[in-house]
């Protein structure tokens, strides 16, 4: 009897007898909110699960047998509908191990791109709303999902970063912790960058042609090399409009001197706004499972935001792509 089927249906070694234990746990899925709408989980416009493809790569890839993918795919195919346009995570099983709170889950991207999911927080929370644990997962190293695709991610709580430790009967439930938007949106709050840094950058930006009155300018400001072999990649996002924007989708293509592609992903954010007549900017790490080419010079790439989403609750805007290598070097 395979691993999986052993831990996690006791003897239960039939696909199909597994179908009641498959419902048992299945918990509520919950989605990130990439479509711009409000409450998406009451969308009624949904895909069946069976229409997206279930890829196991990575450690999945490498540590299961035969028997067990066939389990996974069993139980992702009894899945219910996914909401159209979003991202959704469904816990599909829980365990208590030495180590802390093990959550399996599927993350099902019913999106027509891929998407790369940086920093992902989550909760666990007991059935009486108790939050007992938070944790930010860094999926960066996990490369993106690729479109109408799931796969399953492991979410592990270890007991020193409980805030309070439930008793052993009591069911804990995974919820998406959405990130507060800030209370003042300054030029300060930038993703993945140093005080010493956003501030030469936003010196940067200030020094390109400003943008027109009325459109929104995203410019590559540099290129540098990333963590465990992967890119950095630094954005300004100019905004020329009255109001304030927020973007949901920021795509990315690098190419090297002879342009060639190097990379091309799709970020999914969250809270990233952009007050009226500033600029604000932003890093965003590709990974190097990313990365279509090695031994790559850094100094000699370009990259480009060929076009960016904005939240759909936001006025419209003309969006400048920059027509260069949009490369300070």
């Amino acid at each position: 009897m395979s691993w999986l089927l052993e831990n996690w249906f006791g003897s239960k070694e039939s696909l199909e007898q597994v179908r009641e234990d498959i419902q048992e746990h299945l918990h509520k899925e919950f989605y990130l909110g990439v479509s711009g709408i409000d409450n998406p989980e009451q969308s009624s416009t949904r895909i069946p699960s069976k229409e997206l493809e279930l890829l196991l790569n990575g450690p999945w890839d490498s540590r299961l047998d035969e028997t067990e993918a066939e389990l996974l795919q069993y139980i992702h195919d009894e899945l219910p509908a996914v909401v159209r346009d979003e991202i959704g995570i469904v816990p599909f099983f829980t365990q208590v191990t030495d180590e802390g709170y093990l959550v399996l889950t599927y993350i099902r991207n019913a999106t027509n791109r891929n998407v790369l999911l940086q920093k992902l927080p989550l909760t666990l929370m007991t059935a009486d709303g108790e939050v007992v644990a938070r944790k930010t997962f860094d999926l960066i190293p996990s490369g993106p999902i690729g479109d109408m695709c799931s796969r399953p991610f492991e979410f592990l709580f270890r007991w020193d970063e409980f805030s309070k430790l439930p008793e052993s009967e009591v069911p804990l439930t995974l919820t998406y912790q959405k990130p507060a938007a800030p209370k003042e949106a300054g030029q300060e709050l930038n993703q993945g960058l140093s005080r010493e840094e956003t501030e030469k950058y936003l010196k940067l930006a200030e020094k390109i042609a400003p943008v027109a009155p009325g459109e929104v300018d995203l410019q590559v400001l540099d290129i540098v090399q990333g963590a465990e072999n992967g890119l950095r990649v630094v954005v300004a996002f100019r905004n020329g409009l009255e109001k304030r924007l927020e973007f949901t989708e920021v795509p990315i293509i690098v190419n090297d001197e002879e342009g060639n592609n190097v990379a091309r992903v799709q970020y999914t954010l969250q809270n990233m706004k952009v007050e009226a007549k500033s600029n604000r900017v932003w890093a965003f790490d590709i990974p190097s499972t990313s990365i279509k080419q090695e031994e790559l010079d850094v100094t000699k790439l370009t990259a480009v935001v060929p076009k960016a989403r904005q939240s759909k609750r936001q006025p419209a805007a003309t969006l400048v792509a920059d027509n260069n290598k949009g490369l300070l070097q």
